[in-house]
């Protein structure tokens, strides 16, 4: 019988997720880890433990493990525990891999098949968001959108689904270069306000008829590892086709933009 080494499992391959064979101490490794990570600032033994679901004194050989590794570190001061140099150069050789527009153009094609809507990519311009990709549905209509098309900043799904999400200094400046020479009275500011809150906490944007004539759409944020949004997927189609499916095509959209946001390093749901 293999015997088990500083309170770990024996390392002996297992069945996983899927029927893969994995390696109980460097899972264990891995969900430390995770601790670290999901703590957002250093923390106690006792906290990390808990988070890890293992005891402390089994915690404390593991963290220090990953520090010999330079993949944790302990505060000399405090006794606190953080992510070590590896792992910070880990995670930023990770994201420099990823490329959000890249990961939500593979996305577009499920995402209309599985609505039937036209999906539209844009990211924010000088004056608002930018189509950069367009694919489009089985059903035909008419409008004058294309690639290269802007769409208004504030009265589109598009730029508000992206305003709901970026720092709040950021907006301020892009929602004040929009309105231009018109002044926003206190009644429309209050508005638009509530509007971005109810975004972010619904997911989505809908607009409807007025900006692009006797269409809808439906809009959602793809957000970086800040979890601020960087582009939008965007549902359109005739107004009585997306009032009729509004909630499964939202749903979709929702499913969509947080699996992106996910594999960007974002944490969706986290305004």
């Amino acid at each position: 019988m293999a015997r088990e080494r500083d309170g770990a499992p024996p390392d002996r391959g297992h069945a996983g997720d899927g029927g893969r064979r994995g390696i109980g101490a460097a899972e264990k490794a891995i969900d430390m880890l995770a601790a670290l990570t999901q703590a957002g600032a250093a923390a106690p033994l006792r906290d990390l433990a808990r988070a890890a679901g293992m005891p402390p004194s089994l915690a404390h050989r593991y963290l220090s493990s990953l520090m010999a590794r330079g993949l944790a570190r302990q505060d000399a001061d405090t006794g606190l525990y953080d992510l070590g140099p590896l792992a910070i150069r880990m995670g930023a050789a990770a994201l420099s891999r990823i490329d959000p527009l890249a990961r939500a153009t593979e996305a577009m094609a499920g995402l209309g098949d599985s609505t039937g809507l036209t999906v539209l990519l844009t990211v924010l311009g000088e004056r608002g968001p930018v189509i950069v990709r367009w694919r489009r549905s089985a059903t035909p209509f008419l409008t004058s959108l294309a690639v290269g098309s802007t769409l208004p900043l504030t009265r589109s799904a598009s730029g508000r689904a992206m305003l709901a999400f970026l720092p709040e200094r950021i907006a301020c400046d892009l929602i004040v270069r929009d309105a231009g020479d018109r002044r926003r009275d206190g009644e429309e500011t209050a508005r638009l306000s509530a509007r971005l809150a109810a975004i972010r906490a619904q997911g989505y944007d809908m607009a409807d008829s007025t900006v692009i004539p006797g269409l809808a759409a439906l809009a959602a944020p793809v957000l970086d590892a800040q979890n601020e949004a960087v582009a939008a997927l965007t549902l359109i189609g005739a107004v009585a086709d997306v009032e009729a499916m509004r909630a499964d095509a939202a749903a979709s959209l929702i499913a969509c933009c947080r699996s992106i946001t996910r594999a960007c390093g974002g944490e969706p749901g986290i305004a």
